[in-house]
């Protein structure tokens, strides 16, 4: 869930299964190839899928704002690569969403960054990866550090909040610090993702890059400026509020639940597919033919989900390590295929969080 909304609202919206916050996937062409994307399109082993009119998705945005949703993302691949990016910010501000956008900044220009000033647009959120050399060996394309650095220096000319977003990895660990300094000096936020996965395609190749064991717990120590890990500049999937907590819904006074996907997050793919999340490859609906809200209340497998809690991971309710798990269930069944199943990250990562209180 994200971080800015407010406990007692990601609480209701959990209970009531409101989608308040969601992803828009615009298309999954990129100009990059970066070596441990999860898009199989991204690394030539599928052809890029069919991508929604500007129309088509401007009808999306106002069912999707109908049913409540606040706080939305436009990603890819690339964004960028959608001449209609701007207009359908616009429109999505007209609509009152808090418009963000996961980038590479590939070919940003002042004129463009100029126009998601005025289209509303309230941060960008860009991949580093490293020092420049290492950078560009991760995306496969030369001089890609100098152009995304370069994006992200006119994004924050023209007023927008930018954060370096890191994958964090064997070949980056030793310059994650690097990049911390980077973005200090730059004016720029910052956060990490320990977690790298198998691709949409069950592509293994990218998990040898995993950073595990020794490795991982000395990483994460020492790049978090906290010792509660929960408030680190990691990125970390915590269901949240607490399982346990007491929900302003007296039709359910205990929420007990997995994560927020099919609940209060939803996604939607370049063609239109209604997902639960981008990490749960599950399509739900496709929105071209059906309303969202009958997608939404009528999908055997949301129906199904949000009947799943805590109490039905059997391979997890009794580990000593549960409270600490951000365990991710996009993960579970992409690696495991059980979407309740146990997952190596998070059992690695949620070692670490307890052996750190």
């Amino acid at each position: 869930m994200t971080p800015e909304i407010p406990a007692k609202l990601n609480a209701l919206t959990l209970g009531l299964s409101i989608p308040v916050s969601l992803t828009l996937e615009l298309t999954r062409r990129c100009p990059m190839a970066c070596r441990h994307c999860y898009l199989p399109e991204t690394r030539g082993r599928a052809k890029p899928t069919r991508e929604l009119k500007t129309a088509q998705w401007k009808r999306i945005l106002a069912q999707l704002a109908e049913a409540g949703a606040l706080y939305l993302v436009f990603t890819g691949g690339e964004p960028l690569l959608r001449p209609d990016l701007a207009e359908l910010c616009a429109y999505a501000k007209e609509l009152r969403f808090d418009v963000r956008i996961f980038s590479t900044g590939s070919d940003l220009t002042p004129e463009l960054a100029s126009e998601f000033k005025k289209a509303g647009v309230s941060g960008f959120e860009i991949s580093f990866y490293g020092k420049p050399a290492l950078h560009d060996s991760v995306t496969g394309v030369k001089d890609s550090f100098k152009r995304s650095l370069a994006a992200a220096r006119l994004l924050k000319a023209a007023g927008i909040k930018v954060k370096l977003k890191t994958p964090l990895m064997k070949k980056n660990a030793a310059q994650a610090v690097w990049l911390k300094e980077l973005a200090k000096t730059e004016g720029f936020e910052i956060s990490f993702d320990p977690t790298i996965t198998s691709a949409n395609d069950g592509d293994n190749s990218a998990l040898k890059l995993r950073l595990s064991g020794p490795k991982l717990a000395k990483a994460v120590k020492f790049l978090s400026p906290s010792p509660d890990l929960r408030s680190s500049i990691f990125d970390l999937r915590f269901p949240s509020p607490d399982p346990r907590s007491s929900i302003p819904d007296s039709r359910s006074p205990i929420l007990d639940f997995l994560c927020g996907a099919g609940r209060n997050v939803c996604a939607v793919g370049p063609g239109g597919e209604l997902y639960s999340c981008l990490q749960v490859p599950v399509k739900l609906g496709d929105l071209t033919k059906r309303k969202f809200a009958d997608i939404w209340k009528n999908s055997p497998w949301l129906k199904k989900w949000r009947r799943a809690g805590v109490k039905d991971l059997k391979g997890c309710v009794s580990c000593a390590d549960i409270d600490f798990c951000s365990r991710c269930p996009g993960v579970s069944l992409i690696e495991e295929g059980d979407i309740l199943a146990p997952n190596r990250p998070a059992c690695e990562m949620a070692k670490i969080m307890r052996a750190s209180q």
